[in-house]
């Protein structure tokens, strides 16, 4: 089977349509997933549709690639990701992912799919680097993140106000060199045994 860009082991990655936007709704109002996003407040199917129209522009001028995931089993709709604030001068860009149902987390497709947006930035893109910003509370992603091999290079203090306390901002980021050590010395070696 040929590979695509923009397929994992379970998720593939692909442009959000309006289509999209009543999946979308389903969860984005959930109030665990606005403490995790912010800010929380309700959104509008409305906000969400520019919200998707925006994403478009946003590819279309190169500042930022935001993709819909979904398993490539069946093509349930799972989240999005993001290949952010991309800085064409300094290679660089912020990564986000949000997988919008609790049930979905915890099932290896947000570390399936950011390692295809790992893909995207590092081999097609020519990204140098990729940083993230996520809440020191937020364990799970925490733990992903170092195990898909971020690096987390700082902590910002209460920069977020969330369920009655700040929260601080954990910064972490990947080089070129770090992706290629992990993922194409794992490949070569994968290829040398098969």
């Amino acid at each position: 089977m040929e590979e695509s860009l923009f397929e994992g082991e379970s998720v593939r990655l692909r442009s959000l349509e309006l289509s999209d936007v009543p999946l979308i709704m389903k969860h984005w109002n959930n109030i665990n997933l606005r403490k995790e996003l912010g800010p929380v407040v309700p959104h509008s199917s409305n906000e969400r549709e520019m919200w998707v129209r925006q994403t478009w522009k946003e590819r279309e001028q190169r500042t930022a690639f935001v993709f819909a995931i979904e398993t490539r089993k069946d093509r349930y709709f799972l989240g999005h990701c993001a290949l952010k604030n991309v800085r064409w001068i300094n290679r660089s860009a912020i990564v986000s992912i949000a997988i919008y149902n609790k049930s979905d987390r915890g099932k290896g497709y947000g570390t399936d799919a950011l390692k295809v947006l790992l893909r995207v930035g590092f081999d097609f893109l020519n990204l140098h680097r990729i940083a993230l910003n996520v809440f020191h509370t937020n364990k799970q992603a925490l733990h992903v993140y170092e195990k898909i091999g971020f690096k987390k290079v700082g902590e910002l203090r209460e920069t977020d106000f969330v369920d009655g306390k700040y929260v601080n901002d954990v910064i972490m980021d990947m080089l070129e060199e770090d992706y290629r050590q992990l993922y194409h010395t794992k490949l070569a070696k994968n290829c040398l045994r098969g």
